[in-house]
């Protein structure tokens, strides 16, 4: 049996990647001042991040665009292969539960299996890679299965952010740990945690001590981090992403690090000047 890995934009995958590795990506909508943009077709997170600050309102996003989402799965059906679709967290938007009607409009929806990532970002875009090479492994659902699920309940999310205002805003996280946060002026640590939602992890004093936070976090929960690839995902602080990435090879033994671009999707819920980074530790509890 023939599997293809088939995931949302929000995966934040980079497309040349995507690409070489055969990913199919697609695009989550983006609204902009009343403007809709399909995320790595007519936004870029470049562009995006450069006038942030000068949008009228927030940006919104909403789960992908359910007759585009049809006709991919279909596209994937009509060339012989079952679909393995990996989605956006539910904790975090309706993304997945959309997948889950979709499959069952489509023409065969024994053969697409859709996964709840639990994750965003370059985190979940780590799992689906890593599930590439499962499936080119293994032609048995239920191995599959089982493997993806393994990796996904080992993902471990860390971020820290500028600031909380537009994770409060956009309802990713509840005004309580926006208002602490902001009235001691701390930089948060944040995380994804076992239901897929964002909590506050930890709260640092400067972003010097954020970015060494989440290499020491990594180093006391990584599991066989030597065997790892890790990835690291930022929006518009590409120096900061490299200088932890070179921090991390000066510090501890990874198989690779691939750095990506925070979509504009991600990007609309925390802003500008976000690092993140995901590793593999213990399952979550």
């Amino acid at each position: 049996m023939a599997f293809q890995i088939v995931v949302d934009s929000s995966s934040d995958i980079p497309k040349e990647l995507a690409e070489k590795l055969g990913i199919v990506v697609v695009p989550m909508p983006v609204n902009i001042d009343g403007n809709t943009y399909a995320e790595g077709i007519d936004i870029f997170p470049e562009q995006f991040y450069a006038d942030f600050k000068n949008y009228k309102e927030l940006p919104k996003t909403s789960q992908p665009n359910i007759s585009l989402l049809k006709e991919t799965y279909e596209k994937v059906l009509a060339d012989g292969k079952d679909i393995v679709a990996i989605h956006l967290s539910s904790g975090l938007s309706s993304t997945y539960q959309t997948a889950v009607m979709v499959r069952e409009m489509c023409s065969a929806p024994e053969r697409i299996h859709v996964i709840d990532s639990l994750g965003a970002s370059f985190g979940f875009g780590l799992l689906a890679i890593l599930a590439v090479d499962i499936v080119k492994e293994k032609d048995d659902w239920t191995d599959v299965e089982a493997e993806i699920l393994n990796i996904r309940n080992k993902m471990r999310y860390t971020f820290t952010i500028d600031t909380l205002e537009y994770l409060v805003k956009g309802g990713r996280l509840s005004k309580t740990a926006g208002f602490v946060a902001g009235l001691l002026d701390v930089k948060p640590i944040l995380h994804i945690n076992s239901e897929g939602k964002i909590d506050v992890f930890q709260k640092v004093r400067s972003r010097k001590s954020a970015l060494k936070k989440l290499i020491d976090i990594m180093e006391k929960e990584a599991v066989d981090l030597e065997n790892q690839v890790i990835g690291i995902s930022h929006s518009y602080c590409l120096e900061e992403a490299n200088a932890l990435a070179e921090e991390i090879r000066q510090t501890v033994p990874v198989t690779d690090i691939i750095i990506s671009d925070i979509g504009c999707v991600v990007g609309s819920h925390v802003g500008p000047g976000t690092v993140a980074l995901f590793f593999q530790s213990t399952p979550k509890m």
